[in-house]
């Protein structure tokens, strides 16, 4: 029977970049994000008569996908079935499978769109094999972070982690949720300053994290504080604590990705001017908000419901962006 999920991006407040195994996505070191409520990914999962992938944009229109992408849902696939493996569900997948992608996610702009595809492909596959095995969240998560390392932590709703794990096993990383949905009410206000797809792609720059000679010291500040300060920022719902680690995270992640060989530069003119904008306006104003970027020139604006307004205003006044509004959302699931 085919099998329909529905998920969506999340944003990190501890920045994934750097595995310790690129063919497994097992990372470096811990990361923690918000689950988003939108904009979302469907993704259908079919038996079929040969393997095959369809993606279809928000307009309804057939996107054509390259070669290079094909092969990568292909690879995926067979991660998760050598993982399913391991389970007890051997030929749980069939090689002859319909993937069927609708996306509402701009593509490549730093808004995790493979963090949402391939929570919502793990969550799809957990419905097709259901009645040869039925998976725990935490090894969906695992399913997920075969595609994208950040995916594991769509799969769950409010704020999880991506754990660091141990080993080079192919189980050896996982999602472990912090707090739910309705633990704490923030937004996301997304500044997209330009609509263009990234020159390298996340899954390439990870494999240079280690090329910079500050990546060592990123990995030790997030192993022995950070991802500890962020998590009882979040528990206790200490916004000025939140806001501290997280820009100081994103913007030591930028500094990684600027002095790896070569260089990469995901920000750009409008990015940090955005940037110190809001800066100006929180000072001024008082403003609960904190800001940060994953690999893209695209600002997230976090701020809880008394920030939202303000930093509403604020986004829609920046000429030539494109505005979404999210907050933090339910994470992965089946639709029946």
């Amino acid at each position: 029977m085919p099998s329909t999920a529905r998920s969506t991006p999340n944003i990190a407040f501890i920045k994934y970049w750097g595995n310790r195994s690129e063919d497994l996505r097992l990372p470096m070191a811990p990361s923690l994000s918000m689950t988003l409520d939108r904009p979302t990914v469907e993704i259908t999962v079919e038996e079929a008569d040969a393997f095959a992938v369809r993606s279809f944009l928000a307009d309804g229109s057939e996107k054509t996908l390259k070669e290079k992408d094909i092969e990568r849902f292909r690879k995926v696939l067979a991660l998760m079935q050598r993982y399913l493996d391991t389970l007890g569900a051997a030929n749980a997948l069939s090689e002859n499978l319909l993937i069927t992608v609708r996306s509402h996610i701009p593509p490549a702009v730093g808004l995790a769109s493979s963090a949402a595809v391939f929570s919502c492909l793990a969550k799809a596959i957990a419905g097709f094999i259901r009645e040869k095995k039925e998976l725990t969240d935490k090894q969906v998560s695992i399913l997920a972070r075969l595609g994208s390392g950040s995916a594991a932590r769509s799969i769950f709703g409010g704020f999880s982690t991506l754990e660091e794990g141990g080993g080079m096993e192919i189980g050896g990383s996982w999602s472990e949720q912090i707090a739910d949905e309705h633990h704490w009410l923030l937004h996301d206000i997304v500044v997209i300053p330009a609509m263009d797809e990234k020159k390298v792609g996340s899954t390439e720059g990870h494999a240079l994290a280690s090329t910079s000679p500050f990546y060592a010291e990123r990995v030790k500040s997030i192993r022995s504080r950070r991802q500890r300060e962020c998590i009882e920022a979040i528990r206790k719902k200490d916004f000025e604590a939140l806001q501290r680690v997280t820009e100081e995270d994103c913007l030591d992640m930028h500094h990684v990705m600027e002095t790896s060989t070569p260089p990469l530069h995901y920000l750009n003119a409008e990015t940090h001017r955005i940037v110190d904008a809001i800066k100006a306006l929180r000072t001024k104003a008082h403003l609960p908000v904190l800001f940060t970027m994953d690999a893209g020139p695209t600002v997230h604006l976090v701020c809880p419901e008394e920030g939202r307004s303000a930093v509403l205003s604020f986004a829609h006044a920046q000429k030539g962006c494109t505005i979404f509004e999210t907050k933090v959302g339910p994470g992965a699931c089946l639709v029946e």
